[in-house]
């Protein structure tokens, strides 16, 4: 069984919407979705919208179940010099807790970096980057090969304006900006169950000009990348 999670409901409602033999179920006060897609038996659930929300859902559904992976749907935002555009598809290969240290009038220094005493039997390590290569992110290149594959970066504070865009992605080479991503790697991590985290593009970062986002766009071009690699999973199986 494979658990797909999103922040919003407009994330997984393409696929809602195509699941097979479908069940509603309640789940920590939340309506959760199961059954099938192209043969592979799911659960569909929804997070909440950033990091706090999305340790919570994710922290209880997998201490109930146990998936043979994450998949992490969503739409997100690009960072200048990628060209990337509304609805191209963009896959992690690591997640990176952007805004995660303290703010000095002339740099950012990042958590892992201050002086902070770390005591392992009594703490879990500070860490602001997962990897996620697995064997599915693996399928998930072969079978999308128009995604952009590279580093995201999970942030508390949206860049909304030029100059904070460009210092995030500069220091930390980051592909797409979002919400959530860098809370469910670590839980996933603690739980060792791999995610697979897959975005649409909706906006480009540093600008609060609607006009440029598009949101749902962005939410069904992962979608529909995400039932392409649906598509591929049961044969990678066999």
């Amino acid at each position: 069984m494979l658990l797909i999670i999103a922040a919003v409901p407009l994330e997984t409602a393409l696929l809602r919407q195509q699941l097979h033999n479908r069940e509603v179920k309640t789940f920590s006060n939340y309506q959760i979705f199961s059954g099938t897609l192209h043969e592979v038996p799911l659960l569909i659930a929804h997070g909440g919208v950033g990091q706090n929300a999305m340790t919570l859902q994710l922290t209880r559904m997998l201490i109930h179940y146990t998936p043979q992976a994450v998949l992490l749907c969503g739409c997100g935002g690009s960072y200048p010099g990628n060209e990337l555009k509304n609805g191209d598809l963009v896959l992690a290969s690591e997640e990176i807790c952007g805004d995660l240290g303290v703010a000095t009038e002339d740099r950012f220094i990042p958590l892992e970096q201050l002086d902070i005493q770390q005591q392992p039997i009594l703490m879990p390590a500070i860490q602001q980057r997962f990897p996620l290569q697995s064997p599915w992110t693996d399928l998930a290149r072969q079978v999308l090969p128009e995604a952009l594959f590279g580093p995201f970066v999970t942030v508390n504070c949206c860049s909304g304006h030029p100059a904070l865009s460009t210092e995030l992605q500069d220091r930390t080479a980051g592909i797409c900006e979002n919400m959530e991503g860098a809370a469910a790697a670590q839980v996933c991590a603690a739980f060792d169950i791999p995610l697979l985290e897959l975005r649409g593009i909706s906006n480009p970062t540093g600008t609060r000009d609607l006009l440029q986002w598009n949101i749902k766009l962005g939410a069904e071009a992962a979608q529909t990348g995400m039932l392409k690699i649906l598509q591929h999973w049961q044969r990678e199986q066999d």
